[in-house]
């Protein structure tokens, strides 16, 4: 779709691409391009920096409340993403461990140039994210970028410069990951928590397009939650299936994602590799008691009673993996603030565990690398105060020659350790298949 637009010669970073890539999927509603901002506010820890205007003024303070003040005093769409260890401005926690990637816990930026594409109706809306009138981006750059892309929407990618991905390696190891899996388990047994997720990062040496990356990933394995996230010294090429939390009106919703197996290349297989992940007890109840604490979440913000789950368990395949899917639903008071719902939830309950605070200690104790972008959220605010963000899974950072990806699963007492480090490989097949491997 938006996709040829990110070839711009005249575009400068931050770029943005949120993109729909499954037509018939009925979170794929329209795709989102962002860039030129003339606002861009980073956070790291309380270390916040804001850019506007040609000026830039650093503070320190609470970036969720920077951000709400920004909004306030510049009002328009904002987009980019929060990093999981903005966790730590919201509850007493740290993040101690290791950074292999060293980004900003947040970076979010005012576009002067917006263009929306609307699925259902096929309309390409051109417009700007500041409150100024939509006229000041039209400019002979802006249509020819919208005529290629007319030009191009329904076309395939065609061809796809190569990357070469080398010595990819888990960070962990399956040893260490199994062994971390146990200590878990024994948690559980304790009764200090009933489920977390673990994760593991893999790194490797990256060369080639990092807009390529993204379109292998896109043609490897199509995702309702397709994101492209340029800054110029990383970027950011997510394939995400999962939404985090999405506000229409007063109602929000999230759509938590726990049970996966893998694709079968036979039919008959494959089939009965869907019926048992339906049929799984462990499975859902890893769902339920994510959808559990979502609906907690939700409770924190919602009008009281208001708070449904309209879908529990459904099943979604995807190209690599089917996945199980729950639907939580509230209504919010009129005129809620939106960063004070996003606080409320966040980070997403599929990626913490059960309780949310201590999950997240244990988390903390157990993995060896500050999770940064994984786990957080990416996606958009608009003018009207509404929202939609993704979980940050399926995702891979670009740095320095370097390719970060991590993967993790839930922990319960019934996981079996091999059995979750063979998850998390299936889990890196999105990746694999888009390198052609």
């Amino acid at each position: 779709m938006l996709s040829s637009l990110l070839e711009d010669p005249d575009r400068a970073s931050p770029a943005v691409l949120l993109e729909s890539q499954l037509e018939d999927h009925p979170a794929s509603r329209r795709t989102i391009y962002a860039a030129d901002p003339d606002t861009v506010i980073r956070a790291r820890g309380c270390q916040i920096t804001i850019e506007s205007d040609g000026m830039v003024s650093d503070t320190e303070g609470d970036p969720w409340r920077a951000v709400q003040e920004l909004r306030s005093r510049r009002p328009g769409w904002y987009v980019g993403y929060l990093g999981y260890d903005l966790k730590n401005n919201l509850e007493k926690l740290h993040s101690r461990n290791e950074d292999p990637v060293g980004a900003p816990d947040m970076i979010l930026f005012r576009p002067r140039l917006l263009l929306i594409y609307d699925h259902i109706s096929e309309q390409l809306t051109l417009t700007s994210g500041t409150s100024e009138e939509g006229e000041k981006v039209q400019t002979k750059r802006v249509e020819e970028l919208i005529r290629r892309f007319q030009s191009n929407r329904v076309q395939a990618d065609g061809e796809i410069g190569r990357v070469q991905v080398s010595d990819l390696v888990s960070l962990t190891g399956q040893t260490l990951y199994m062994d971390r899996i146990r200590k878990a388990q024994q948690l559980i047994r304790d009764g200090d928590i009933y489920e977390v997720n673990l994760s593991h990062m893999l790194r490797g040496a990256f060369s080639g397009s990092r807009l390529d990356l993204y379109r292998r990933m896109r043609r490897a394995g199509p995702v309702p939650f397709g994101s492209w996230l340029d800054f110029g010294e990383f970027t950011i090429c997510s394939a995400s299936p999962e939404r985090f939390i999405r506000r229409e009106g007063n109602r929000i919703s999230s759509q938590p994602i726990k049970g996966t197996a893998p694709r079968q290349t036979d039919t008959a297989a494959d089939g009965q590799t869907r019926q048992l992940l339906v049929e799984s007890e462990k499975e859902r109840a890893e769902n339920l008691m994510i959808v559990d604490l979502v609906r907690h979440d939700f409770s924190r913000i919602a009008r009281p009673g208001s708070v449904r789950v309209p879908e529990l368990f459904s099943l979604q395949s995807f190209n690599t993996v089917h996945q199980l899917v729950s639907t939580v639903e509230a209504e919010v008071t009129p005129g809620t603030d939106p960063v004070e719902i996003i606080k409320a939830c966040f980070p997403m309950g599929s990626m913490t565990g059960a309780p949310k605070i201590r999950s997240m200690e244990v988390i903390e104790e157990l993995e060896d690398y500050r999770r940064g972008i994984y786990s957080g959220a990416i996606g958009y605010l608009d003018p009207d105060d509404q929202f939609d963000f993704s979980v940050v899974i399926r995702t891979a950072v670009i740095r320095d020659g370097q390719i970060f990806y991590p993967v993790g699963g839930a922990v319960t007492s019934g996981s079996d350790p091999e059995g979750e480090w063979e998850e998390t490989r299936v889990k890196t097949r999105a990746l694999i298949k888009a390198l052609g491997k």
